[in-house]
């Protein structure tokens, strides 16, 4: 059975994120203004360039971040540094996102977490791309904060899980195959919540924002329709524990 406290606190946290992504998203929509500007910069920040070549490595120190914000919300609770890097690239034909949670592993930390979220987008995909910002920038969000709830500074006791980072470095050397990442004890729940608020705010089945997440993986050799099979069916044995009231 579901709790219905806990459908009531998850919902806490959507309302977070959406207040959160609105926000972001009228930062980066702004931030095109750097694609006209002379410098090629936006908030003092260069972030536009003529070609991939020219950009740096935006999880790198040398790619500035252009909105920061110390978030603290006492309804959750929750409090963490959030901060969003934008990269406008010329010729890009691509769209890439991500966000990290660097947060402390143990039970409880005094250090308190930050929450990065990245974009590198095309100028020429503006302003159709933007529709496709939003969803991502609250699948990233809510993943990431889902992971601060797991220890740390914001540890929730029932959410708390252990470090899982041997798991994860037997991953990147080969040690366990790539498929291993999607069922790993913090990554699971950090996926299908993040997956979930996706499908509610786009109105899309869950099922099928599951499925074409995976499908993209298989698309391109990480890892196989097995794998995602099987990977599907550890995600529909956390949906009770997360109040997910959905069919996978």
């Amino acid at each position: 059975m579901i709790s219905l406290k806990k459908i009531i606190v998850e919902g806490r946290y959507d309302s977070l994120v959406t207040e959160l992504s609105r926000k972001m998203l009228t930062i980066i929509k702004d931030s095109y203004a750097a694609v006209t500007a002379p410098d090629g910069k936006f908030a003092g920040e260069s972030i536009y360039y003529k070609s991939e070549k020219e950009a740096p490595a935006i999880t790198s120190d040398d790619c500035p971040h252009i909105f920061f914000e110390e978030v603290e919300n006492s309804t959750i609770p929750l409090e963490f540094y959030l901060i969003l890097k934008v990269q406008w690239i010329a010729g890009l034909a691509d769209f890439r996102y991500g966000g990290d949670a660097y947060n402390e592993t143990k039970t409880y930390s005094d250090d308190m977490p930050l929450i990065e979220v990245r974009f590198e987008l095309d100028p020429a995909d503006y302003p159709t791309i933007l529709s496709n910002v939003a969803m991502q920038l609250r699948d990233v969000l809510r993943h990431e904060i889902e992971h601060l709830t797991q220890s740390g500074w914001n540890t929730n006791p029932i959410k708390y899980i252990k470090s899982d980072q041997a798991l994860r470095n037997k991953i990147e050397s080969g040690k366990l195959p790539a498929a291993r990442y999607f069922t790993l004890p913090k990554e699971t729940p950090a996926m299908l919540q993040g997956m979930y608020l996706k499908a509610k705010k786009s109105k899309t089945p869950f099922s099928k924002v599951i499925n074409d997440y995976l499908d993209i993986w298989v698309a391109n050799n990480t890892i196989t329709d097995i794998d995602k099979q099987q990977i599907i069916d550890i995600w529909r044995t956390y949906l009770p524990k997360l109040g997910i009231r959905q069919e996978l």
